[in-house]
């Protein structure tokens, strides 16, 4: 079993994730002291569960505990488990993981003693991370396109890609799917597969106008990124790309002004994302300008019967944008009030349900 990387993961005081091998089979859990993993609480059983091997995999068996062993949050007696499944022994709660090739996975520790700090059946982490590497690795996603119209005229400007899970176990939410990536750390890859999945779809339509690609903000201070976007170019290079990044990432202007350089390189747009969502950065705006300023929906949210200050704070914030040049985008737009007042306070383009639906790429 040393050679396998089996670990058990928790969370500790402070947030923090503790590593906790598992070195042999059976791997004993329960309060009695000499256990390979004791959890000193009455509600543990003194002998709780086991984790024992067939073959290569594992397996956990319940050894008639009073508050129960649970995979998923599904009581069992005896269960195959997995990478990424969720373990509860009554009220403690584990990750069952695999260490990759030369990580120690908490090398050292036989006996594993851990002290405990709930009462109930918790939510540290999220479930289905095994499920979303088969997602991962089988590409199993999709994209629908929604427009961005000029305003007034409603003509279709742009499409923005949102990404779509199709995995049978997972949800079809990207929100959803990205709560689980960052629990495992594979928000970015996740993000890359869903710009690689719109840009294939896209890649047959040539007549398609400029395509809005997201991104997570993870991206931006990891490695990764503008091989992703190259890998984009060769996939596409005849398609009009825009790449949005969220306003919570634009904290240095020369990174960003840096960033807008190599996407010009590569002849993609950029594109703030969800502008005045926490604070509008108005100096990063004016040190690094970039091609498309989009604008949360809470400016847009009935601005029609907003009062005279709003409408003037957003008039402001507009012709800053005309000045330096940036083309402005009214997120969120939900009736026809919205609509009218977005286009008479200035917005050039807008988007949202009452102005288009996402749709499959069959149906654009």
């Amino acid at each position: 079993m040393g050679d396998a990387g089996w670990y058990l993961e928790t969370a500790v005081e402070g947030g923090r994730l503790r590593r906790i091998p598992i070195h042999v089979v059976p791997f004993r859990i329960g309060r009695r002291a000499g256990l390979e993993l004791v959890l000193p609480a009455d509600s543990v059983s003194k002998t709780h569960a086991e984790i024992h091997a067939v073959g290569s995999r594992l397996r956990l068996r319940d050894l008639g505990s009073t508050n129960g062993t649970f995979v998923n949050r599904a009581l069992i007696e005896e269960a195959e488990i997995g990478e990424g499944d969720i373990l509860h022994f009554a009220d403690f709660e584990f990750r069952l993981g695999r260490a990759e090739a030369g990580d120690s996975a908490g090398a050292g520790e036989r006996r594993t003693t851990v002290v405990p700090q709930h009462r109930e059946l918790p939510h540290r982490f999220a479930e289905g991370t095994r499920e979303l590497k088969e997602l991962l690795r089988e590409g199993l996603v999709t994209m629908a396109f929604q427009p961005i119209l000029h305003l007034p005229q409603g003509t279709v400007a742009a499409y923005e890609a949102l990404g779509r899970g199709r995995h049978p176990r997972l949800p079809e939410s990207p929100d959803e799917l990205f709560r689980v990536a960052e629990s495992v750390g594979a928000e970015a890859e996740l993000s890359r597969l869903f710009r690689r999945r719109a840009v294939e779809l896209a890649s047959p339509r040539p007549e398609l106008p400029t395509l809005f690609l997201n991104t997570h903000p993870a991206e931006l201070v990891r490695p990764g990124l503008l091989e992703s976007l190259e890998e984009l170019r060769r996939i596409a290079p005849h398609l009009d790309l825009a790449l949005e990044i969220h306003e919570s990432v634009l904290t240095r202007p020369s990174a960003i002004a840096e960033l807008r350089a190599l996407l010009l390189e590569r002849n993609i747009a950029l594109a703030y994302d969800d502008f005045g969502a926490g604070q509008a950065r108005l100096l990063e705006l004016a040190e690094a300008p970039p091609q498309y300023l989009k604008f949360d929906r809470r400016f847009v949210s009935g601005l029609d019967q907003a009062p005279l200050a709003k409408r003037r704070l957003l008039g402001s914030l507009l012709g800053l944008a005309r000045d330096l040049h940036v083309r402005t985008v009214a997120e969120g737009i939900e009736g026809p009030g919205e609509a009218r007042a977005t286009t008479e306070i200035g917005f050039t383009l807008g988007q949202g349900f009452h102005l288009g639906h996402p749709r499959p790429i069959e149906d654009i």
